[in-house]
């Protein structure tokens, strides 16, 4: 997988909003295959995530930010919006990009919980760092959850329809192989305790 500066691109489109992130912070539940929750009950998920979720971040003056409904949303890498359908908490994104040099099957990102831009259509080309939306304000949710941007990625390992895509389609290992997006954040990552997680949230 290539590396990407998604977290550089995402402080450029929300100048001088998050200009003073320097690590994200995840409470437990938040990373990628974890199996806990971190809303509501704090008890298990139906499925590890398939994802990470990306709300929390330290700041240079040692506080904790927050990611909002404000918070607009670019594209890691170029490519082709392959499906947009709703989630519990908003609108999912599915973009496809091309091989690299490696030649991988194609990968797929999906950012979810989001508001999509007025003309975003599927079909669309976009390209790395184009907007494609903000984040859902997910506060009067009935999850009671914070507003904050779900991003799985995963590689396409067979033909997916994606004319009558869902969420559940992403858990289908025959078609996807997920991976942990991790990598394309281009910045470090701190986990927080128990007692920083919920004084947070």
């Amino acid at each position: 997988m290539l590396k990407r500066r998604f977290t550089a691109m995402l402080i450029a489109a929300n100048d001088p909003a998050h200009g003073d992130l320097t690590h994200w912070a995840f409470c437990p539940g938040m990373r990628f295959n974890e199996t806990a929750k971190w809303w509501g009950d704090f008890g298990r998920r139906d499925l590890p995530h398939e994802g990470i979720d990306l709300c929390l971040y330290k700041t240079t003056a040692g506080g904790i930010g927050r990611l909002n409904a404000r918070t607009r949303i670019p594209v890691m890498h170029d490519g082709v919006v392959r499906a947009m359908f709703k989630d519990f908490l908003g609108w999912a994104i599915a973009i496809e990009h091309p091989t690299d040099s490696t030649g991988d099957v194609p990968l797929l990102s999906f950012y979810a919980h989001t508001v999509p831009r007025a003309n975003l259509r599927v079909g669309d080309v976009v390209g790395t760092g184009d907007l494609i939306g903000t984040i859902a304000d997910t506060r009067q949710a009935k999850a009671r959850i914070l507003p904050h941007l779900h991003l799985t990625l995963g590689r396409m390992i067979s033909p997916l329809d994606f004319r009558d895509f869902a969420w559940n389609h992403i858990h289908d290992s025959q078609k996807v192989a997920l991976l942990d997006p991790l990598p394309i954040l281009d910045r470090p990552h701190t986990l927080l305790d128990t007692a920083q997680a919920l004084s947070c949230l």
